[in-house]
């Protein structure tokens, strides 16, 4: 009985410390990284995923078929993005396209998603809007985008989008300085999706 009892101690207090760490990052640690750069900071496509997402994908683990978290997992988004200027890297597809331009486009985290394999979860899609219009790169190259993002959901014909950007540019994505070769790195959890499995 005290081996059970000092069991559910322990574990109270490694969850207390893990609410405490969450909270210390948002408070102390992501202000510092939004402010790094007038541009934005560069994103990995990890931030957009919440932790009641990672929650729900570690549970689908044990129950494949639960659609309740399957539904957490996939849809849904970081509150403390909304309204922020953040650039991220990824590939574009575009949903209309003239003479090398697109006014709206998904930013996607790997290559073909939405035209050669299913499209990621919508906290994984970001629909992209131009206004006056942007340069239009092959779905095969990747880009960077500098904008500001909304959390809102959005249904186009090719994905559901859990994030929305207003575009201030776009650019083919560089390595770091110093790097000898363009070596995209893949969004970690990407393919996360049970759908994709």
């Amino acid at each position: 009985m005290n081996v059970l009892r000092s069991l559910l101690i322990a574990l109270v207090a490694v969850l207390a410390a893990c609410v405490l760490a969450v909270f210390l990052f948002r408070v102390a640690v992501l202000p510092r990284i939004m402010a790094e750069d007038a541009t934005g900071p560069v994103l990995a496509w990890r931030t957009l995923i919440p932790e009641t997402a990672l929650v729900a994908y570690a549970a689908l683990d044990r129950a494949p078929d639960d659609a309740d978290a399957l539904q957490i997992a996939e849809t849904s988004t970081e509150p403390a993005l909304d309204g922020q200027t953040v650039s991220i890297a990824g590939f574009m597809v575009p949903l209309d396209a003239t003479r090398g331009t697109t006014a709206h486009f998904l930013l996607v985290p790997y290559q073909g998603a939405c035209i050669h394999t299913p499209a990621p979860p919508p906290n994984q899609v970001i629909s992209v809007y131009a206004e006056g219009g942007a340069r239009l790169f092959h779905n095969w190259q990747p880009v960077t985008v500098t904008g500001v993002i909304s959390v809102a959901n959005e249904a186009t014909n090719l994905a559901d989008a859990g994030y929305v950007m207003a575009l201030d540019r776009v650019r083919a994505y560089r390595e770091e300085a110093g790097a000898t070769a363009l070596t995209f790195v893949q969004a970690e959890g990407a393919h996360d999706s049970p759908l994709l499995q």
